[in-house]
């Protein structure tokens, strides 16, 4: 046992080292981890809303990339889903909610669990009631006579919070790493249905001023939404695909986005302290087209310096 107390450690220790290593694929790594101190061939990591009736975010290992689709396709007649949204916080074993003669010649077990050789699962659900994001990990074992043990149910228990923390810190790091966010933006982690993941403070400031009525949480405008309509309001939304998350940027309409594209190559050059011949080389263009382009810039923004022009890109 003590030879396992310290593997649970040294796996601890190790999740929250991945998580500032970046976060695509980050949870499927956390999983080859948990693989080393509880036993098992096949792995699902879900996220979604407590309102939701499916996952919007998933990981899988050791199963086919399939078995997510499948296992929505199924809910209907799977109860064990239900039975982990009842029992939040603590691990649930299929055993528990059915017999194994009752399982094994069930429609669920012929139909779907029996397709990916899935023999024994067991489960738990966290929610996290300030974001309402719900996340499942599931774990299975494809021999049938290899019942989870009363250990791997309590190893499980304790590093479920784990997991959750350390890729939620995963997420938090990313975002403090963002240096090249446009009009130094306020950023935010979310999935394609809007649910923030990770969201800085100054992020939800925005939205409460802009949409004051809309609850926290997520995103008030779907991530489809044409740019133009929340430039109209007088936002700026910009997004980068992390997997099947996105990283969000969000800012407030200043002189600097009335620029022209090169004007703001040409800003972001000059006030990075390169000289015209220095910025002249890295855009590949002549140094009097810097010149003119950075004499354009200082009437449209109405000013006539370069330490102007610094708290123009960078007002904070």
């Amino acid at each position: 046992m003590k030879n396992t107390m310290n593997g649970i450690d040294v796996c601890i220790t190790r999740l929250y080292h991945l998580a500032g290593k970046g976060i695509e694929g980050y949870r499927r790594q956390a999983l080859t981890e948990l693989a080393q101190i509880i036993d098992f061939d096949g792995a699902l990591w879900g996220t979604g809303h407590l309102n939701s009736s499916g996952f919007h975010s998933v990981d899988v290992l050791g199963v086919d990339e399939s078995y997510p689709i499948a296992l929505a396709e199924n809910k209907t007649i799977n109860p064990f889903y239900d039975a982990l949204k009842r029992m939040p916080g603590c691990v649930v074993e299929l055993s528990m909610i059915m017999d194994d003669e009752t399982f094994y010649q069930s429609e669920l077990y012929q139909t779907f669990f029996s397709r990916y050789g899935v023999e024994r699962v067991m489960g738990l659900i966290l929610e996290d009631e300030s974001t309402g994001i719900v996340s499942l990990v599931s774990l299975y074992r494809f021999a049938r006579e290899k019942n989870f043990s009363d250990d791997d149910k309590n190893i499980l228990q304790r590093m479920m919070h784990h997991l959750v923390n350390a890729v939620s810190h995963a997420y938090f790091l990313h975002l403090e790493r963002q240096n090249d966010a446009p009009n130094k933006a306020a950023l935010a982690i979310c999935d394609k249905y809007g649910l923030f993941f990770e969201a800085q403070p100054r992020f939800i400031e925005i939205l409460q001023q802009y949409y004051p009525d809309d609850p926290l949480g997520r995103l008030p405008f779907d991530l489809q939404e044409k740019k133009e309509v929340l430039v109209q309001q007088g936002l700026h939304l910009d997004k980068k695909a992390l997997g099947d998350l996105f990283c969000i940027s969000l800012w407030e309409e200043s002189p600097f986005d009335r620029l022209s594209i090169r004007e703001k190559e040409v800003v972001q050059a000059i006030t990075r302290g390169l000289s015209f011949k220095e910025a002249a080389r890295e855009l590949g263009v002549a140094p009097s087209t810097v010149s003119n382009h950075l004499y354009k810039v200082y009437r449209k923004l109405n000013i006539s310096s370069r330490s102007e022009l610094a708290l123009v890109v960078n007002p904070r």
